[in-house]
């Protein structure tokens, strides 16, 4: 086997030397697997890095990059591009062509909108494009079908793409502090998904196919404007914890009793002037239900009704 098929994977080059000099690299450039130029100042990336036949995992984290020239794609087996906290604008349409890619992170620059041709990233598994200015997402977005976690929060996102479910190989999704009103029905075909963040947003409901997600384990959608429950919240099995505070929640359903696995239930800051005789089963941890609408009886009376439970009133 050639050396420059020894180390395609990831996975391979985990405990293999990363090199922080460019200089050194070169002495060596069948050895470089990983390459790390983070905080060097550079406005361009140096054309020796695109001569680096085995290079999987180029980080270039803090410097003043505003675009990625065609010959990226020299580097034929590169899995991993760390581009965070540089001064792009726009997404590299070069990134596209790259289709081995498995892990990109964008994060923290001034990118306000994503091509078409994301979608043909077909093998990325790993997307962080938090703290950018992205005000939508393209309908070819859902073809990123090895997607397994997807990191978009603190944008200018006001509404998800209705196929965005096809994403059906996620397992966390991070889409908090954007605009959202609503998630997209399509939501209930990720069965994969085990983390669901998207609180401080604007949402004014939740659609029932949520209730289809029977892997999820955390929900976090605090700070949104949720006045309802669906009854379909019951048939998650598997969830730990759902975290609802400071919503306008003035009522939960009877099914929030089914949630057998559920330790920790938030539940501050809302609306409600009493609890479903059906949560009272369950094997809480502990359980946040401050800043409601309980007669002054009813809160004295919550915590002999759920004894096991640590009640928590701030």
């Amino acid at each position: 086997m050639s050396d420059e098929m020894k180390i395609l994977r990831l996975e391979d080059v985990a405990k293999e030397k990363a090199y922080y000099s460019l200089e050194a690299a070169l002495k060596e450039p069948e050895k470089v697997y990983k390459l790390d130029l983070h905080f060097k100042k550079l406005n361009e990336i140096p054309a020796e890095v695109f001569t680096l036949p085995n290079l999987v995992e180029l980080n270039l984290l803090n410097n003043n990059l505003t675009s990625i020239p065609e010959a990226i794609l020299n580097l034929k087996n590169l899995k991993k591009l760390e581009l965070s906290g540089n001064k792009f604008t726009e997404f590299p349409e070069v990134i596209t062509k790259i289709t081995g890619l498995q892990i990109l992170i964008m994060s923290w620059n001034e990118i306000k909108t994503l091509p078409a041709s994301i979608g043909n990233l077909e093998n990325l598994e790993w997307l962080g494009l938090n703290h950018n200015q992205i005000c939508c997402l393209p309908d070819s977005f859902a073809s990123l079908k090895s997607l397994q976690e997807l990191i978009i929060n603190n944008n200018e996102i006001t509404t998800l793409p209705e196929n965005f479910g096809n994403l059906e190989s996620l397992v966390k999704l991070r889409i908090s502090g954007n605009h959202l009103s609503a998630l997209p029905y399509s939501i209930g075909n990720m069965k994969t998904l085990q983390k669901l963040e998207a609180q401080e947003n604007s949402i004014e409901n939740l659609p029932d196919s949520i209730g289809q997600l029977t892997n999820i384990r955390k929900i976090r959608l605090y700070k949104n404007l949720l006045t309802t429950i669906p009854d379909t919240i019951g048939n998650l099995s598997e969830l730990e914890k759902l975290i609802l505070y400071e919503n306008e929640i003035e009522s939960l359903p009877d099914t929030i009793g089914n949630l057998a696995k559920l330790e920790e239930l938030e539940l501050s800051g809302n609306g409600l002037k009493e609890l479903p005789k059906s949560l009272f089963n369950l094997n809480l941890d502990n359980l946040y239900v401050g800043k409601n609408d309980f007669t002054e009886e009813y809160a004295g009376s919550i915590s002999s009704k759920i004894p096991g439970a640590r009640i928590h009133w701030d």
